[in-house]
């Protein structure tokens, strides 16, 4: 996730804040309810960006799929409602094996 929605001034904007919820949501959830390894970068400041990398295909369990699913089914919503203001896009991930 990066960049500012626009809809409104920084701290009204609630597009950027249901992005944003939803987001840390999924990110906190899964460091408290899922064993799945990833690691996260965030800078809300410069550019609201936040980055999550999952390692060695940590993603592929169960209850990380429901959250990652769930997190999308939420974005894919906000998109459809405010489409002027926030665009998804969808990346095939490719597994490298050693």
């Amino acid at each position: 996730m990066e960049g500012h929605a626009g809809y409104a001034r920084h701290g009204q904007d609630i597009v950027c804040a249901a992005v944003t919820v939803l987001v840390l949501n999924t990110v906190n959830a899964l460091e408290r309810f899922t064993d799945t390894a990833f690691v996260c970068e965030a800078d809300v400041k410069n550019g609201g960006f936040i980055k999550v990398d999952f390692p060695e295909g940590s993603w592929q369990d169960s209850d990380t799929q429901l959250l990652l699913q769930t997190m999308a089914l939420g974005l894919a919503d906000v998109e459809k409602e405010y489409q002027r203001f926030i665009t998804l896009e969808y990346e095939e991930v490719q597994l490298c094996s050693d």
